[in-house]
């Protein structure tokens, strides 16, 4: 687990940023009330309309922690209702415990610091609303709401709890908050926060009364369809996320400009630890080196972004998922933030070579991002086969952060080939040796062909039709040694002049894991070739189409059976 620096510099600008997103885009069912002189306390409101506490509110209390985000907000319960999770004020609820082994096969659950209050006030109010309660183990507990004491316990719990803060049961507040809501009351709430675009109408002030107008003629016939799309882009950045959904899916023009601009892919570009705008700091991911030098392996287990400042000042070394990480990889996403990263792009480059300190040299861009890429595709292929026959749920999963991963990844290598134009000449010696030599094809050379398989890409003036044979004989020539450890039998050899059927078959089956390997790559490469300004424009992550394919080229690489269908 990454060390956590108590102090606040982390804590408070998070937790302002936090607090305006909680009372700029209010969410059913949550109220919060901050203490007087201390935003890190705060009163919290759940409304219940669904569950075995329908129509009551409970009352908590939230502390952010020094460490926050680091460490998880302490919430208690000052309406203790009958539940198998509430012990007194203690509430015993997963996303408010820390975990220092989240990432397993079997178990992803517990705080991170990636959960922003909202979520878990979200989660919270979840847990109340459900009458099973999981346990530990997958048990699961379930409330008997109907027992004829429940209701009658549950309602003279929250009468006799009084915050004069909030005004929770406070008779004597301007709003008093009362504990116990009719049928009626609950769903005049429950519609008013129903309402997706209220933060739209009620931001409009139309014809205050105070105001007449005396002439009409100075009355303005403009409509919305009259507005250009500077002036809809002007309005859209002012709009919380949930009313930008709300008018996309009723304003066709809308919808058009927020996917022709990647309104809501930009404002996903924000440190999870942070919360701090790519316009504000520089962005990337962790990546893991572990080993000596000269056999160091680097992998990238999340692609969640977080800021060069988390890394550097605030020691963030675990992911969102508590993959740790060692080194920090700024990404492009756009020229802007790509120009204020260089630096430390290449200070990166270097550390992850091993060469801290020493000038910069252009060829540690192909002595890591091709790597980190093969891995990635690596990532998605092993997924794919723990599933045996690729189950939907877990593929999909593995394949949009494998897509996503690469396509970043890419978006990096292209900049920086424009940015040191020497890396595609040095990438295209490379392929051309290989073409030209076996000996340059040896292991000793070219030590992996999933990663040779990039530099192929970059290489402008080399065709596939000169590569591909040198790359097929190379990589067959390779896999022997796996074919006569798992099958001896195919040492023997048949007359030149006799196709063994069995031979062929065997092969291709004992190759199965390569020959996949060289198809994802393959797939990767035809699904962004050419389209590096489409990839600016979505700041290097994938479009819904690519992501929406991918499935179906996972099925097809599995469904090839026969060297033929490889062959295509």
């Amino acid at each position: 687990m990454s060390q956590i620096r108590k102090d606040n510099t982390a804590c408070l600008p998070r937790l302002k940023r936090e607090i305006v997103e909680l009372y700029n885009e209010p969410l059913k069912g949550i109220k919060v009330k901050l203490h007087e002189n201390d935003i890190t306390s705060m009163c919290l409101i759940l409304t219940l309309h669904q569950g075995p506490y329908k129509n009551l509110r409970l009352h908590y209390n939230v502390k952010i922690p020094q460490g926050y985000p680091q460490i998880a907000p302490i919430v208690t319960i000052q309406t203790p209702v009958r539940h198998p999770n509430v012990f007194g004020t203690f509430i015993c609820a997963d996303i408010l415990q820390a975990h220092h082994h989240r990432s397993s096969d079997y178990y992803n659950g517990g705080y991170t610091p990636g959960y922003l209050l909202k979520y878990i006030f979200l989660q919270i109010l979840s847990f109340f609303s459900d009458n099973n309660v999981e346990q530990e183990f997958g048990f699961v507990e379930q409330i008997n709401s109907d027992h004829e004491d429940f209701r009658t316990t549950s309602e003279k719990v929250v009468k006799k709890f009084e915050c004069k803060i909030c005004g929770y049961n406070d008779l004597k507040a301007s709003k008093p908050l009362m504990p116990i809501l009719t049928d009626k009351e609950l769903q005049k709430e429950m519609k008013e926060m129903d309402s997706g675009c209220s933060s739209i109408l009620s931001s409009v002030k139309v014809n205050p009364k105070n105001i007449t107008v005396k002439d009409s003629s100075y009355v303005s016939t403009t409509t919305v369809n009259d507005l250009d799309d500077d002036a809809w882009l002007h309005i859209i950045e002012f709009l919380p996320d949930r009313d930008i959904v709300v008018l996309s899916n009723v304003y066709a023009r809308i919808r058009t400009l927020v996917q022709f601009y990647n309104i809501l892919t930009r404002r996903q570009l924000v440190c999870f630890f942070l919360r701090k705008t790519f316009r504000e700091c520089v962005l990337g991911v962790g990546v893991n080196a572990i080993g000596r030098i000269d056999k160091r392996k680097i992998t990238i287990s999340e692609f969640d972004l977080f800021s060069y400042e988390a890394f550097k000042d605030h020691g963030l070394r675990e992911g969102i998922w508590g993959g740790n990480f060692t080194n920090f990889l700024p990404l492009v996403l756009n020229k802007t933030h790509f120009n204020r990263a260089l630096p430390i792009i290449k200070s990166s480059l270097m550390a992850l070579r091993g060469e801290i300190g020493k000038p910069w040299n252009s060829s540690a861009i192909l002595k890591t991002i091709p790597s980190l890429m093969n891995t990635t595709v690596v990532a998605l292929m092993k997924a794919c086969d723990e599933s045996g026959q690729p189950s939907r749920s877990k593929v999909l999963k593995a394949s949009e952060k494998a897509l996503q991963g690469y396509c970043l990844l890419l978006h990096l290598l292209l900049k920086l080939s424009k940015q040191f134009p020497e890396i595609i000449t040095e990438a295209e010696n490379k392929v051309k040796a290989f073409n030209r030599d076996r000996r340059n094809r040896q292991k000793s050379s070219t030590p992996d062909l999933g990663e040779f398989m990039i530099y192929f890409f970059l290489a402008k003036n080399v065709s596939w039709s000169e590569f591909v044979p040198c790359f097929l004989k190379e990589l067959l020539s390779r896999n022997v040694v796996w074919y006569l450890c798992k099958v001896p039998g195919l040492a023997f050899l048949e007359p030149e002049d006799y196709v063994s059927k069995y031979r062929v078959e065997e092969t291709f089956t004992q190759s199965g894991t390569s020959l996949r390997l060289v198809m994802f790559q393959i797939a990767f490469m035809n699904m962004v070739k050419g389209k590096e300004d489409d990839m600016d424009r979505r700041y290097g992550y994938p479009s819904n189409e690519m992501s929406n394919s991918l499935l179906s080229l996972i099925k097809e690489i599995y469904a090839a059976k026969t060297w033929n269908v490889f062959l295509k």
